[in-house]
């Protein structure tokens, strides 16, 4: 088994053991652990891809990297949520500057712009579902700050569908569900397995964002 194949293979096994110890069974320790860990190895793998070639590789891991930060925040206590949601803002950021300043997009046609506005009514349509409880929780800085990430994460999602990357999409995709997820648990409606499906739409998307890097396209 060469090195690549076996960084998948402890990737997927780091997730399964996540959702069995962290998630299922309550441990605390094994969260703390297995959350980070699981994007250690995520970042190994895209670091074993050769980022450093390209200028998609040096801003996926570099997002990577935010994300791990934002992950350790949001394991935090409830008053470091903001300060996770601004490094995933920033990830997202370097997501789009990955796809942005690697491919060529077409901004400007019928079909680019049809997506673009459906997107962005889905997010207005998802932000005032969500804004009466977040108003609630933090005011309107909170608000605020839930608004630019909607926005930021919509811009990365229409990027990704403009490259015509399946893998992309896909990623892209999984990535807004699990945040959607996260939002609608942690505001409007607690739910049993919303971690689950967070975490594992979150692990997949960072793992085909890290796969990305030696896809070729």
């Amino acid at each position: 088994m060469s090195l690549y194949a076996f960084l998948v293979f402890f990737i997927i096994l780091s997730m399964v053991l996540y959702h069995i110890f962290a998630l299922y069974m309550g441990s605390k320790m094994m969260k703390y652990i297995l959350k980070p860990g699981t994007m250690v190895f995520i970042i190994m793998l895209a670091l074993y891809s050769s980022p450093w070639d390209t200028t998609f590789g040096k801003w996926v891991v570099v997002a990577l990297l935010l994300s791990v930060i934002g992950d350790v925040f949001l394991m935090l206590h409830e008053k470091w949520f903001v300060h996770g949601l601004v490094s995933f803002f920033i990830a997202h950021v370097f997501y789009i500057a990955a796809f942005w300043g690697s491919f060529s997009l077409d901004m400007t046609s019928s079909s680019s712009l049809i997506i673009g506005l459906l997107l962005l009514l889905i997010a207005v349509c998802f932000f005032l579902f969500l804004f009466p409880s977040v108003h609630q929780e933090g005011g309107g800085q909170l608000a605020t700050a839930v608004a630019l990430y909607i926005i930021v994460i919509s811009v990365m999602f229409w990027s990704a569908i403009l490259i015509g990357s399946s893998m992309l999409i896909f990623a892209s995709l999984l990535f807004y569900v699990s945040d959607a997820v996260l939002a609608i648990d942690k505001f409007p409606y607690r739910f049993k397995v919303a971690e689950h499906i967070v975490m594992v739409t979150y692990f997949s998307a960072q793992l085909l964002f890290a796969v990305s890097i030696s896809w070729g396209f």
